[in-house]
């Protein structure tokens, strides 16, 4: 048996004081200052994406696809422009399903992989009409135009053989061609956070900054020197100083000491995250491995009881009644962190934005099961964004961005892709 641990003495390693959010802030800013300048210091990216913002009157059909987690989607999406649009049809499927398939391991090949995409997008299609399509794929990519671009290095978990170093369209385009839907023609890629912010921006005003924590993290926005979204790969910026159970997380990942940040606060590394703690809190050697969506089940559950049995089942062990809040707690601040960091990132942007002077209202365009799904999340972002617009202890200016949940974002913002790449 290890040595046991106080709840309040893990959750308090988990909650940032402003101070701390304020340094995380600036220093994110000077970062991005660095990728850039191209500094080799640099830790975030400074990706172009070769997409402005619409003009809000891009109209048409147009199918988008939905790469970015552990579910994938395709849609059937209808611009009418003014700033308006309409879902025609919605599919989702996740890549793994226990003891039926599993499209996220290197057993699975690449032509297994997009295979399974274009049935996806096929189902979405009508037969005998040809469409554009926009894919949002939120790995690390080179490229030099929105049209396609060479995956660079898969991260959260996925490792499907023969895609790395491939251009994604490419792919695509073929498996399309096999199963039989020649007419559509892959024509944008963008990541999640790009897809979101167009599609923002088509549907409001003021909207820059773009930022999406799911299955992983990540953030862009429109850089107006280049006249583009800038995607900044935030998932793997290093400025923030875990503690053991992060580098516990870390180690025991496919990609040590890669995408930090975001293995501090995305859904594909918050459970394991919460087990390393329990390991520490139950005193023990070893708890079985559960999903973030369990973790999320037993934090909104408010019965104890209840709790207390869904605990034990799927820990195997007897849990204690009084156990049962401090286990809540303790994973709880573990999204408290993260929501406090997607805060110190979005106004580490808007002040690289601004530099010194006033910031102005805006939205801020967000998603990501961590965010749309956790409950108390946006609050907690949005006190963590009031801390960092100040310095020291007071908190006199008011936040001037506004986080707002965009709904089907990366969707539409794939087709907004699809249909701007025409111009």
């Amino acid at each position: 048996m290890k040595e046991r641990m106080d709840w309040t003495d893990i959750a308090r390693y988990f909650y940032l004081p402003d101070e701390r959010l304020q340094a995380i802030s600036r220093d994110f800013s000077a970062d991005i200052d660095r990728a850039l300048a191209g500094e080799a210091g640099a830790t975030v990216s400074a990706e172009k994406s070769y997409a402005s913002l619409p003009e809000g009157d891009e109209t048409g059909v147009f199918l988008a696809l939905d790469f970015g987690g552990t579910n994938v989607r395709a849609s059937r999406i209808r611009l009418l422009g003014r700033h308006c649009y309409i879902i025609e049809k919605k599919v989702s499927r996740p890549l793994k399903v226990a003891g039926e398939y599993d499209y996220l391991s290197s057993s699975t090949t690449a032509v297994e992989l997009f295979d399974f995409l274009a049935r996806l997008v096929g189902k979405v299609a009508r037969r005998g009409q040809s469409y554009r399509l926009g894919h949002a794929f939120s790995f690390a990519l080179e490229r030099t135009g929105i049209e396609d671009g060479r995956l660079l290095a898969w991260s959260k978990e996925i490792a499907v053989s023969g895609v790395e170093g491939e251009n994604v369209n490419a792919l695509l385009k073929a498996a399309l061609v096999r199963q039989g839907l020649c007419d559509i023609e892959p024509v944008a890629l963008v990541n999640d956070t790009t897809a979101l912010l167009l599609s923002a921006s088509y549907t409001m005003d003021k909207v820059r900054v773009g930022m999406v924590c799911g299955t992983g993290f990540n953030a862009c926005y429109y850089e107006p020197e280049w006249k583009m979204i800038v995607n900044l790969e935030a998932g793997d910026y290093n400025g923030v100083t875990g503690h053991h159970w992060d580098e516990a997380v870390d180690a025991g990942s496919s990609q040590p000491g890669l995408h930090k940040l975001e293995k501090m606060m995305s859904g594909a590394y918050a459970s394991e995250l919460f087990r390393q703690t329990l390991l520490t809190y139950f005193g023990v050697q070893e708890l079985p491995p559960f999903t973030t969506e369990a973790m999320n089940a037993i934090l909104r559950s408010e019965d104890d009881q209840q709790g207390r049995l869904t605990m034990g089942k799927l820990w195997n062990r007897i849990v204690r009644l009084e156990d049962v809040r401090p286990v809540r707690h303790i994973g709880a601040s573990i999204f408290v962190r993260s929501a406090q960091l997607v805060g110190a990132v979005g106004c580490g942007i808007l002040h690289h934005l601004y530099k010194e002077r006033p910031i102005p209202n805006q939205t801020i365009a967000i998603d990501g099961s961590v965010l749309k799904y956790v409950r108390g999340a946006l609050v907690m972002m949005e006190d963590a964004m009031q801390a960092c617009q100040n310095e020291g202890p007071g908190r006199e200016k008011q936040i001037s961005g506004d986080p707002i949940l965009i709904q089907d974002g990366v969707s539409v913002g794939a087709a907004i892709a699809a249909a701007m790449s025409i111009r």
